[in-house]
C-alpha cells in the first residue's frame, strides 16, 4: 500500500485532549532537507520522562504504520526499533553509568 500525501493531521478527531492536555513536541519531515523537530521542554519535569514519552510514542507510531501498511505491529515495531538503534550515535560511557546509578535503576 502506497502512503497517502503528507498532509495536516487535524487534532479534532483526537478525543481525549482536553483543557488539561499539554503539546510537547511537533515533527515534520521537509522535502530533501531532513526534519524539523520543535520541543517544549518546559512541559515535562525532566529529560528522562521526555525518553517515556518517546517510547510511549514508539508504541502507538508502531500501530500507526500497521494499520497503514498492513504490517503486524511487532514488525512495525521492531522496524522502528532498528531504525532509532541505527540513528543513534555511539553512547557516552559516562552518561550510561550516570543513569546506571540513577536512583530508579535501570529497567
Amino acid at each position: 500500500m502506497k502512503p497517502s500525501k503528507p498532509r495536516a493531521i487535524p487534532l479534532s478527531a483526537i478525543p481525549n485532549l482536553g483543557a488539561r492536555s499539554a503539546e510537547v513536541a511537533r515533527i515534520w519531515i521537509t522535502d530533501r532537507s531532513g526534519s524539523t523537530v520543535v520541543i517544549d521542554a518546559g512541559v515535562l519535569g525532566d529529560a528522562e520522562m521526555f525518553g517515556v514519552l518517546m517510547a510511549d510514542t514508539i508504541g502507538h507510531a508502531a500501530k500507526a504504520h500497521a494499520q497503514a501498511l498492513g504490517l503486524a505491529e511487532e514488525e512495525a515495531a521492531a522496524l522502528i526499533w532498528r531504525g532509532l538503534d541505527g540513528a543513534r550515535p555511539d553512547l557516552d560511557p559516562d552518561a550510561v553509568a550516570k543513569i546506571a546509578n540513577h536512583p530508579g535503576g535501570l529497567n
